[in-house]
């Protein structure tokens, strides 16, 4: 397992960390909820759940930053 200061992180979001994602002959990589992450939008920045979902979807799912780019959870269910 990588150590916290190897793995790449989304800046202000790390209360919507859920653990580490471990992947067969790869890096780790940090998980994060995309509804916490969400919330996080909504009370920091003061968007509506609306707009932070559309610009979790564009700014930060439509950034591949190589291959540590974190995992995002879909847990808006």
């Amino acid at each position: 397992m990588s150590s916290s200061d190897d793995l790449l992180k989304w800046d202000g979001f790390d209360d919507a960390i859920l653990g580490v994602g471990s992947r067969c002959g790869m890096d780790d990589i940090l998980v994060y909820s995309k509804k916490k992450m969400a919330y996080i939008l909504r009370d920091r920045d003061n968007m509506d759940i609306e707009e932070a979902i559309e610009y979790l979807d564009f700014n930060v799912l439509g950034a591949y930053i190589g291959k540590r780019t974190p995992i995002i959870v879909e847990d808006f269910i």
